[in-house]
């Protein structure tokens, strides 16, 4: 845990081969500790930059290796025992591994194209050091595309594979732990590349003595993935889904929409040869449009019905409809959409930095007052659980009010509904993630495992439960955080809507006494943790920031205020039949309070973040912590309330915009899918983001449009057909 945030933003420029070890968790991604991310350079630094360049460079320059190769005198023995040069046979590597060598030493001697498209693919050292560049990756692609131009070999190419060598170095206090692509002989183990180049090094360190030796740490050398049990498994329940959805929908559209249209055409010419004066003296001449509205359907049969719900087509169709009934609190699409973009934003920054080349200058674009709104993404989610509760408060009054019976409602279908809505899209994606994300690419920071650690195996039951948050390790696919908190925050609802419906001023009550819980659970929590008020600082001691996000950001006690706000304000609008009038210059004096909250809480904390002197002390960390989710929450929610009852102006209009009706019921499955559509991104790339502006504009544009896409597959795929059938075989009625 005292390692929150170094593979994210490579903190006192420490990086982490993206191929070397598990793939960055979701909690390293999204904590940072800036204070640390840009130390001054010391006297000596220039003197020892020189000296680790010099004896680098050497390892892959060309004319230098072919010395080696060519020279027989005694610097250029090994340096753990006595053997001839770069050629011997007396290494300590295996037989095949030192043929390969061999031959490929040899072949660099005679200029051999393939050797030296080998060498020309190992990475080098780049620019940028002291601005946290120290993942060289070299050419990938070229290593294992060593075709000439003209192909006459005086030595057979070796088959190649490519690797990454870690090694330490230090410029003065700042420890560098560099990761070098290096294109080598497949032949060769990770023990036997380690073996060849701490020699090199030796070697190079006897003509160029140093003050501190490099030696490589370890080696990694990344395979392709064989298809395994998982996957099989994966793509057979993948398989039955596609055929289900290509069957259904051919069915759909030949035999629903064009086999069986109605017979009305044959009519239509006679209908149509009716001049206006008899037409409107004959009351009992069918016009056309009556003609056609009288024509009865033939019900679907129950197969028929389950059939179709697995249509593209028809799944669609209802996706994308801009239309909505009356009484539909339309200004929450658009908020919807516009926090799922923020996520996206967040992410993209926060997952990008794991790779960026320029982390210090990208620092300085963090500690501009304009970067405050994405380093304070955070608080996107928080704007969700005020969504998820106010809609879930203000529909189920309704529903009580309509209902019959003691209990007003089904409370066993108000719960088996959550679940089957949210359950089965949710464990494909963690399906796909966990069991093909591995297969989707390649590269040299292509995760070994996928976008899944290992154990996700073992610990899925606990996503399946929606209790996986309140375990501190091994946390399989990380957005699902949100997901268990929302779940749990819906099971206890009941113990507020009950109160609110049969006696309000009881439940106003009840809810203000969880409210006061939510504050004072974060408050404590915070304060005997010391916590930093934010993932990216601002203040804690150290073991407090490592503590932050499995102590604090994903508990639910820690998260449950602007829930509980959103139930408040949505029992508010049922009670009101969203019908409040509010003077002109009252409704102007509340949005300048509530804008001037939000604004607080999310430029609030730019001094404490970037200044160390300016870090929160513990109590006022902890009132923060206690406080900014509910206060943020509540300006959620006057808008939405703003909106539904007549008091927003342009602001609803905005929000109320028809497109983003289909955009907000993609916003589940954006969520869902956002992150493995980043992963893939970067995940594939052959060198360094440079972070900056205009290149994280394009980058996020790209993730959000192409995570909409994939979210539209799957909601059509997976989440509409599981809602059809829940309606078809529970009789359930469909909300218009």
């Amino acid at each position: 845990m005292k390692a929150v945030g170094l593979s994210v933003v490579f903190i006192a420029f420490c990086s982490i081969c993206g191929a070397d070890v598990p793939f960055p968790s979701y909690e390293e991604l999204v904590s940072f500790d800036l204070r640390k991310l840009n130390p001054k350079p010391q006297r000596n630094n220039t003197y020892k930059l020189l000296e680790l360049k010099s004896v680098i460079n050497q390892v892959h320059d060309v004319t230098f290796l072919k010395s080696l190769v060519d020279s027989n005198d005694g610097f250029l023995r090994s340096s753990t025992e006595d053997g001839p040069n770069l050629l011997a046979d007396n290494y300590t590597v295996s037989e095949g591994c030192r043929e390969s060598w061999n031959q490929t030493m040899t072949a660099l001697t005679i200029n051999e194209f393939w050797a030296l498209k080998m060498i020309d693919a190992s990475a080098k050292i780049e620019p940028g050091i002291l601005d946290g560049h120290s993942k060289w990756l070299g050419s990938y692609d070229e290593c294992f595309n060593l075709e000439a131009p003209v192909k006459h070999f005086y030595f057979e190419p070796v088959e190649t594979q490519f690797c990454f060598a870690q090694i330490p170095a230090k410029l003065q206090y700042i420890p560098l732990e560099i990761d070098m692509g290096l294109c080598v002989p497949k032949a060769c183990s990770p023990r036997d590349i380690m073996k060849l180049y701490n020699d090199l090094f030796a070697t190079i360190e006897r003509f160029r003595p140093t003050a501190n030796p490099i030696r490589v740490k370890r080696v990694y050398c990344p395979e392709k993935p064989e298809i395994d049990t998982r996957a099989i498994v994966a793509i057979v329940i993948l398989g039955i889904f596609a055929a289900l959805i290509l069957s259904s929908t051919a069915y759909d559209v030949i035999v629903k929409h064009w086999l069986r249209q109605p017979e009305v055409n044959s009519s239509k010419p006679a209908l149509l040869e009716q001049s206006a004066e008899t037409a409107l003296h004959n009351e009992k001449s069918p016009l056309l449009m009556q003609d056609r509205a009288n024509i009865k359907q033939k019900e679907d049969s129950t197969l028929e019905k389950l059939i179709l719900s697995f249509s593209a087509f028809s799944n669609g169709k209802k996706i994308l409809q801009v239309n909505q009934s009356a009484g539909t609190l339309t200004a929450l699409n658009g908020i919807r959409f516009l926090s799922i973009s923020w996520v996206v934003l967040g992410h993209t920054y926060a997952f990008s930095m794991n790779d960026a080349s320029n982390t210090s200058s990208a620092y300085q674009e963090i500690k501009r007052w304009t970067f405050q709104a994405v380093s304070n993404a955070l608080v996107s989610v928080d704007s969700f659980f005020a969504l998820s509760g106010l809609l879930l408060s203000y529909l189920t009054l309704k529903a009580m009010k309509n209902g019959h019976g003691r209990l007003r409602i089904n409370w066993f279908m108000f719960y088996f509904h959550r679940f089957w809505r949210l359950t089965p899209v949710y464990m494909i994606m963690i399906m796909i993630s966990a069991c093909l994300s591995r297969y989707f690419g390649d590269g040299p920071l292509w995760p070994k495992n996928g976008f899944e650690p290992d154990f996700c195996k073992d610990t899925w039951w606990r996503n399946l439960l929606y209790i996986n948050n309140l375990f501190n390790k091994k946390q399989c696919f990380g957005v699902s955080w949100y997901l268990a908190n929302d779940m749990q925050f819906f099971v206890i609802t009941p113990l507020m809507l009950i109160p609110l419906y049969f006696h309000y001023p009881l439940g106003i009550g009840v809810c203000f006494v969880w409210l006061l819980g939510s504050a004072i659970a974060p408050g404590v929590v915070s304060n005997v943790l010391d916590l930093p008020p934010s993932s990216f600082g601002g203040g804690g001691s150290p073991e407090g920031r490592g503590d932050y996000f499995n102590n604090y950001y994903i508990r639910p006690h820690c998260r449950i205020g602007p829930y509980i706000v959103g139930i408040i304000v949505g029992s508010l609008l049922y009670k009101t039949d969203c019908k409040v009038k509010i003077n002109k210059f009252l409704n102007l004096l509340l949005w300048l309070i509530f804008a001037t909250l939000a604004i607080l809480v999310l430029y609030g904390l730019r001094n404490p973040i970037n200044y160390p002197e300016d870090a929160l002390n513990r109590d006022v960390s902890a009132l923060y912590n206690a406080t900014h989710k509910i206060v943020w929450g509540a300006c959620v929610c006057w808008v939405i309330f703003a909106c539904a009852t007549g008091n927003g102006g342009f602001i609803n209009t905005l929000l109320s915009w028809s497109p983003f009706v289909p955009l907000a019921r993609l916003s589940y499955c954006i969520y869902l899918t956002h992150a493995m559509v980043i992963w893939t991104f970067l995940g594939m790339q052959r060198t360094n983001i440079y972070i900056d502006d205009i290149n994280t504009i394009y980058l996020f544009l790209g993730h959000l449009v192409l995570s909409c896409m994939t979210a539209f597959v799957a909601s059509v795929s997976f989440e509409a057909p599981m809602m059809g059938l829940e309606k078809i075989l529970l009789k359930r009625p469909s909300h218009k």
